[in-house]
């Protein structure tokens, strides 16, 4: 039974008596759009859900009911992936319990995910088709429009392209290819460096997406008026919804630009729709070079067809799940050459059994943030040099892993260097696939998280089991959130990457582990006092190296280790606010909720009240810094020294009697008694805060 088979079951059985409609709002959707509707519903009893509209949830509720007209209106809530509605015709509503709301609400949960999957696999195929287009036709003007209709078939709001490529004669971006555009456009279209939206693209190489008919406008407002008298006959400009746009680059050099137009779709262009999109000029770069590549040597019929034959064997090698080591493997035996592939959100290299003459850090400082081959020579054993070429992999801007070719005697072959990228381009689609189907398993892995922590008694028994948990075992949690990483998809690459390194770091007592927006938690149950000591370690090395990295910070809290497994809960609230006590004080680390002390007192202080608080204190020593900066210091020690005036004089190497009279004067510019427990408690805290900030 397929997913909205089950769906509908589900709905049948809660309401056996009430005729009812089913409307979905997902992230691509600009309104509600029919999924289901009973044969059986009265004409007058079915309302459009454009009178209801959009909602937020309350208090992050699940569901919620309103009503519509003379029909009851049930809302169903999906953080990140929309919204569900079903409209039912007026009759007793029976109500139902919440359990049974929970299967309703799972099942519309199952039908959004099997889109999801479904429209990934549309992805995938038109990508793949994109690829075998490449290799195996000779019409350029052909590859180039099977690009854009591929683009067109898995990006819903879309319903236009056209491919602009940089003609250095004239300095202008001439239209290639265009697909749902009139042939107009060819004959006089031609924009400036800089002009309007392909211009700038072209120009700074920054992809640039618009969603409504304004932004789009307003970003098109230096088109000259000659162009857009030539395009708005092509097609009426008046019509545009959204635009997207995105460079067109071979090897360091943009090329060109690919945009995609929305006319009179009702969907609206998401943020992967974009990264779907560069993907597609991607492959149209590929395309374009190789078409120059088969001009410069058309007499080499022979490597041609041996192109063609390589880059199908690794296209049926990748569609049969062959592994990342069979497909890196292959492209060793079709180049000739020794190859490794360093697989960097995973910390492994493929083969496995050889060997690797790079650490992670001094790979990704070569190749991290470069999207071409580096060569790099390397001091042998014997002294001898030995080449190396690192071709890197990338999603956008997200660093995935890289190629590593061991070069002898010669330069690579032109069949060598297209056999090489081509197998880049497989392995990376493979990447971003293994990548995407995580996401899925994550969100899943915290619904069942968080189902873990609302349950009691038998419930949470069973759903311990479910996950592995052995119940009388203490348990703890470790939250870390990721900061100072604003490209999402670089985020969601290293939310992956330290996900997988827990997975085996931790892998004698983890239970669950998952990464979640910009956090990542893990339930786990060590099982001695060394365990947990090397746990903590283990925490500290990962924060450390994320620094090394530069990508981003981790602060990491560690709840404290309860027996049994109905205190997960309060191991879970102690490590989120560990966690957020480094995050609001700008600071990384690992942070033990029970090493927080008088800190858990100021858990929910922002650093700003904190630094006022101090300035409070601290601030007539301040405002003369070079007069009252013997008296400040003298301050620090005698609370230091627990306001032992005997330690304290030692400690600054003065008279008791000139400490008694730096005091007095303390006391009357900060205006405090150091008699009063309440001005010595505060002085005591500020000190304490200055230390800690």
């Amino acid at each position: 039974m397929d997913a909205l088979a089950l769906l509908l079951d589900r709905f049948r059985q809660a309401f056996p008596h009430q005729p009812f409609t089913l409307w979905l709002l997902a992230p691509h959707d600009r309104r509600f759009r029919l999924l289901y509707q009973e044969e059986d519903l009265a004409d007058a009893h079915r309302p459009s859900m454009e009178s209801a509209g959009e909602a937020s949830p309350a208090n992050g509720e699940r569901y919620q009911w309103e009503h519509l007209g003379a029909c009851v209106l049930l809302r169903f809530f999906f953080p990140q992936a929309g919204q569900a509605a079903v409209v039912l015709a007026p009759d007793d509503t029976r109500t139902l319990s919440s359990d049974s709301m929970e299967i309703l609400w799972l099942s519309f949960q199952l039908y959004l995910a099997e889109e999801t999957i479904r429209a990934q696999k549309d992805e995938w195929t038109k990508l793949l088709q994109g690829i075998r287009s490449i290799s195996s036709k000779l019409d350029i003007d052909s590859i180039v429009r099977d690009i854009i209709g591929n683009a067109l078939a898995v990006i819903p709001a879309a319903d236009a392209g056209l491919l602009h490529l940089y003609d250095s004669a004239i300095d202008r971006l001439v239209p290639k290819a265009t697909v749902g555009f009139h042939d107009r456009v060819f004959q006089y279209f031609k924009l400036r460096i800089g002009e309007s939206i392909a211009g700038k693209v072209y120009q700074d190489g920054k992809a640039r997406i618009y969603r409504t008919h304004p932004d789009t406008r307003e970003a098109m407002m230096d088109l000259s008026e000659e162009n857009y008298r030539f395009l708005n006959e092509a097609k009426e400009l008046g019509d545009l919804n959204g635009l997207m746009c995105v460079p067109i680059t071979v090897e360091s050099e943009r090329i060109g630009v690919l945009v995609l137009h929305q006319f009179h779709q009702d969907k609206v262009f998401t943020d992967h729709d974009l990264s779907v999109l560069q993907g597609f000029a991607d492959q149209t770069s590929i395309a374009l070079q190789n078409a120059k590549l088969y001009a410069d040597a058309r007499a080499k019929h022979d490597a041609l067809v041996k192109r063609n034959e390589i880059h199908e064997s690794l296209k049926q090698l990748s569609m049969q799940n062959k592994g990342t080591e069979t497909i890196v493997r292959a492209l060793a035996r079709m180049t000739s050459t020794t190859i490794l592939f360093a697989d960097w959100l995973e910390q492994r290299h493929y083969p496995e059994d050889s060997w690797m003459p790079f650490a992670w850090e001094e790979l990704f400082l070569l190749v991290g943030h470069k999207r071409t081959p580096v060569s790099v020579r390397l001091r042998t054993v014997g002294n001898d040099d030995q080449l190396y070429v690192l071709y890197p992999l990338g999603n956008g801007s997200a660093f995935l892993g890289c190629l590593l070719l061991t070069v002898t005697g010669r330069e690579l072959t032109e069949l060598q260097r297209v056999t090489i990228e081509q197998g880049s381009a497989v392995l990376t689609l493979d990447l971003v696939k293994k990548q995407s189907l995580s996401s899925i398993m994550y969100k899943r892995a915290h619904d069942l998280f968080l189902g873990l922590l609302d349950s009691r008694g038998a419930d949470l028994q069973d759903r311990a089991q479910v996950l592995g948990l052995h119940l009388h075992t203490p348990t703890l949690v470790v939250f870390a959130y990721v900061s100072r990483c604003h490209d999402l998809s670089v985020l969601e690459a290293n939310l992956h990457r330290l996900v997988t390194r827990w997975k085996w770091e931790f892998s004698a007592c983890q239970i669950l582990v998952y990464g979640f927006h910009n956090h990542v938690t893990m339930l786990a149950q060590p099982k001695t006092t060394a365990e947990l000591k090397e746990m903590t370690a283990r925490l500290h090395s990962a924060v450390e190296d994320w620094e090394q990295s530069g990508e981003a910070s981790l602060s990491i809290g560690v709840g404290s280790v309860f027996p049994g497994i109905e205190r997960i809960g309060k191991s879970f609230d102690e490590a989120k606010k560990a966690a957020h006590y480094l995050l609001n004080r700008g600071r990384f680390g690992v942070a033990r909720y029970g090493d927080l002390g008088v800190n858990r007192l100021i858990l929910n202080q922002s650093k700003e009240e904190i630094d006022a608080f101090i300035l409070e204190v601290f601030g007539p020593l301040w405002e003369d810094r070079g007069k009252h900066q013997e008296l400040e210091h003298t301050l620090l020690a005698y609370m230091a020294c627990s306001q032992s005036p005997q330690q304290t004089a030692r400690e600054l190497h003065i008279h008791v009697n000139t400490l008694y009279q730096r005091l007095r004067k303390i006391e009357e510019l900060l205006l405090i008694d150091l008699r009063q427990p309440d001005d010595v408690l505060k002085v005591q805290l500020a000190c304490h805060l200055r230390r800690e900030s």
